[in-house]
């Protein structure tokens, strides 16, 4: 009976452990269920509150490293202004990119999960 109770606090202790440390992830992944989706669809379905922070970026202007993904799908943009979106949660955010496509007017064209106290 002791080995059990042992094991089982054992298997708490790793579980909350690869939780607090968010071991299953890489420090950087893209969500790729999220792109080519609407902003309202994916907005309703994948995050249900409103984003932590929002801005919007000129494709045409100096990107820095956390915005060159965009960079690579500028073919797809009708419009130079992309809308950034990001969620906070307590150990990782999410940022997607919107911007005016031919298929959307707010097609997600880029999206990411990243560890907190990643530099980019």
């Amino acid at each position: 009976m002791k080995k059990i109770v042992i094991i089982s606090i054992l298997v708490l202790i790793g579980l909350g452990l690869t939780w607090y440390f968010d071991l299953l992830h890489e420090p950087v992944e893209p969500i790729s269920e999220l792109l080519g989706n609407n902003y309202d669809n994916a907005h309703k379905m994948y995050f249900r509150t409103d984003p932590d922070e929002q801005y919007k970026i000129n494709i045409n202007k100096c990107l820095n490293e956390f915005h060159s993904g965009i960079s690579i799908k500028k073919g797809l943009l009708l419009d130079s202004i992309v809308y950034v979106f990001t969620w906070n949660f307590p150990r990782y955010k999410k940022t997607i990119w919107v911007g005016k496509t031919k298929e959307l007017d707010n097609e997600v064209i880029d999206a990411i999960r990243y560890k907190d106290g990643v530099n980019f």
